[in-house]
């Protein structure tokens, strides 16, 4: 625009997504192909659904614990790729962060004395297919844009509000479209109880079930909110994910 010029900021979770997704892309490019170590690259100890949600979630760490230098997201991302790779006989933990608090249970190892068995490594040759994704993702130029450290989940949150009042497919005349925009962002910020201070507002008094009802509506969302935090809950979510990218792929 002229001489100003405009710098995208990337969302967290999605260029975390972008890990898991070229993974899984790899994985079935490949599959039925055999690598130099003469077996597939998916199977028992191979580069499986659980190896790559792992590799996804702790790309994302690497990137959300180092918000304060690029350089420090690059080594923490690569330390990600040679701590994969390590293996018993040859550990290559040189870019893990030291000390007894370290998330590196071999660095760890080191001070408290306990032996660290390299049970969730993979083998050369898959981690040979999977280098030039990590090179990839970790660009300077790409890690300078996620060094806001937040995400587009408050943005996607709050469409699907509009949506529900105003939904994509169903055409509307511009007074309806302000209205349903204008009532999803008091909702979304404050709750369903403003629809009676807007009643006030117009002169009008909002009946008791009204307000009831209201505020019955607000404390479902939170308590909805709060069980969808919830372990138990992030786990059965992550299981159906799962479940539904098996069947697109065999789709």
């Amino acid at each position: 625009y002229g001489d100003v010029v405009i710098s995208k900021l990337e969302c967290i979770g999605h260029i975390q997504k972008r890990m898991g997704s070229r993974l899984r892309r790899l994985e079935t490019s490949l599959k039925g192909k055999i690598l130099c170590d003469g077996k597939s690259i998916s199977g028992k100890n191979r580069l499986t659904d659980g190896a790559i949600d792992r590799l996804q979630n702790y790309f994302g760490l690497a990137i959300r614990q180092n918000l304060d230098s690029v350089e420090n997201m690059r080594r923490a991302i690569w330390a990600i790729y040679f701590h994969t790779l390590s293996t018993n006989g040859t550990p290559n933990h040189g870019l893990c962060p030291a000390g007894a608090d370290s998330w590196c249970k071999y660095r760890k190892g080191l001070i408290t004395g306990e032996k660290y068995n390299h049970s969730n490594s993979l083998p050369t040759a898959i981690m040979d297919e999977i280098k030039p994704i990590f090179k990839n993702l970790a660009q300077q130029d790409l890690l300078k844009k996620c060094l806001h450290g937040r995400t587009q989940n408050p943005n996607e949150s709050l469409h699907n509000v509009i949506w529900s009042r105003i939904p994509k497919t169903v055409f509307v005349g511009i007074y309806t479209l302000h209205f349903g925009v204008f009532d999803a962002i008091s909702t979304f910020n404050e709750g369903n109880v403003t629809k009676c201070l807007v009643l006030q507002l117009l002169g009008l008094s909002a009946g008791h079930n009204t307000v009831e009802a209201m505020k019955r509506l607000d404390r479902e969302r939170l308590r909805s909110a709060d069980c969808k935090f919830k372990n138990i809950t992030k786990d059965a979510m992550q299981q159906k994910r799962g479940v539904k990218r098996k069947l697109l792929l065999e789709n």
